[in-house]
């Protein structure tokens, strides 16, 4: 019986566009952390290898001091092998961090290159790494049938599973569609487990083969994601999968309808997820509110809720807008000139009252005058 620990994506150096400064300065702490769990947990369950499918970095030339904080930590645990394969992030042929003497320097760290098999103590590992842009076509056709053979095989690679998902409907990118395999066909070759990487969110496609997904959620939507997989495989026996929790960060996307809901039920909402102890939250807001509620209310939320996370966002483009004019006109008296444009405004959306973009210009222009004094109160 061989234990193997499986794991993928790590995606270090990941730039987090779109979270805040803070939110970034976590997801970088918290991706280290989480290596760090990993390979704690290694030792912990008496693992024999660490196999990791690909993408351990986010770019071929990843920062330095990244780098740095990485290998300190790969350093820092050496009682179990951990066998690499590149990803398309970090692919061998773009060069760089695979050839740095940090990353080379690293004993227990292996780095395979080639569609080699290599025999280690207790199976045979089948790698297949991206190597480059110009050298890729379908895996299985580097996969020997293995039936007739009685020791334990595992193949790790870095790819779509065609047994799982049509490609073709997932990305039309050079590189993604030729990225593929067929754990389906890989099975009946003979093979004892297929470890991918790829796709960051756990999923087992067939008995014998696993996406463990990222240690560590890269963003907004990803499910099932922070863990790693601890698997016992032995000879004429279905494989044990254990699933670990390594992540270090919650990440969570939820709706809110405001129609009828006032700004204090609404916060008072939010807040219980930072009770959930909820790391990074999303918030749709959704229903009908008025341009009040749009252009004054949404702020205040905003700026209640954004310290209670380490990256907070709101988002009302679902949310349908009405308003009453003659209240509108009667709460916010314009001079002439002011009221000339507002007028504009109000005469295109007559013409097309579903044109959303006309509505959020409007609800700008008011946002603005409020901001500036010109109109005071409400909007």
């Amino acid at each position: 019986m061989v234990r193997i620990l499986a794991t993928s994506d790590w995606q270090m150096d990941m730039r987090a566009h779109g979270l805040s400064k803070e939110g970034k300065e976590e997801l970088y702490k918290a991706r280290l952390d989480a290596l760090s769990a990993l390979l704690k947990l290694a030792k912990k369950e008496n693992v024999d290898y660490i196999l990791a499918a690909g993408d351990l970095f986010e770019v071929a030339n990843p920062r330095e001091q990244l780098v740095k904080d990485t290998t300190k930590i790969l350093q820092s645990h050496r009682n179990v092998p951990i066998h690499v394969i590149c990803g398309n992030h970090d692919m061998w042929g773009y060069g760089g961090v695979w050839k740095k003497p940090a990353v080379t320097n690293i004993n227990h760290l292996i780095i395979h290159r080639e569609y080699s098999p290599i025999e280690l103590n207790g199976f045979v590992l089948h790698p297949l790494p991206v190597k480059s842009r110009h050298e890729l076509t379908p895996y299985n056709d580097y996969l020997e049938d293995v039936n007739a053979d009685e020791r334990i095989h595992v193949v790790m690679a870095h790819a779509h599973d065609t047994s799982y998902m049509d490609i073709e409907k997932i990305s039309s990118h050079e590189i993604e569609t030729k990225l593929k395999i067929d754990t389906s066909i890989v099975q009946a070759k003979g093979y004892d487990f297929c470890i991918l990487g790829h796709w960051h969110s756990w999923t087992e496609v067939q008995k014998n083969a696993l996406y463990p997904g990222t240690h560590e959620q890269t963003k907004f939507g990803e499910r099932d994601a922070g863990y790693v997989a601890i698997i016992d495989i032995e000879n004429g026996k279905e494989p044990i999968i254990a699933k670990h929790k390594v992540g270090q960060l919650s990440w969570e996307k939820m709706e809110i309808d405001v129609t009828g809901n006032s700004e204090d039920e609404i916060i008072k909402v939010i807040r219980e997820k930072m009770e959930q102890e909820v790391t990074f939250l999303s918030v749709d807001l959704v229903g009908e509110c008025d341009v009040k509620f749009t252009a004054d209310t949404i702020p205040r939320i905003i700026e209640s809720c954004e310290p209670m996370f380490k990256h907070f966002e709101l988002h009302s483009e679902k949310t349908e807008i009405s308003f009453d004019l003659d209240s509108m006109m009667k709460l916010y008296p314009l001079t002439p000139l002011l009221n000339d444009i507002q007028n504009e405004l109000l005469s295109e959306l007559s013409e097309k009252p579903d044109d959303a973009d006309i509505m959020a210009e409007l609800v700008e222009f008011w946002r603005h005058l409020r901001n500036s004094g010109l109109i005071g109160g409400g909007v």
